[in-house]
């Protein structure tokens, strides 16, 4: 009977072990102005705050929060890719 315990107890340890790996949240954020929206490749540039651009690819799980335009000021919740690109999760149009 002393192995069944131990057994539940050394899964449990896996499983955290497991969860750790996967290390902490990779979402980044940023905020600016969009200066190029191509819906059809599903791709913004954003004028950030300090000057410089960067471009935001999104997806169908992307949540959009307002309606995206150039000229509108956004705040976009991101995971910056292996491969360079910045997939964003959320964007969220400011109203002002």
């Amino acid at each position: 009977m002393t192995r069944k315990p131990l057994m539940v107890v050394l899964f449990c340890l896996a499983g955290a072990v497991a969860l750790s790996a996967r290390g902490p949240d990779r979402s980044l954020a940023a905020t600016g102005t969009i200066a190029k929206l191509q819906a059809s490749e599903r791709t913004l540039t954003v004028t950030l705050v300090d000057g410089s651009e960067a471009r935001f690819l999104w997806n169908a799980d992307t949540k959009i929060n307002g309606v995206l335009a150039p000229g509108a000021r956004v705040t976009i919740r991101y995971e910056a890719g292996a491969d360079g690109k910045n997939l964003a999760q959320q964007i969220s149009v400011s109203r002002s």
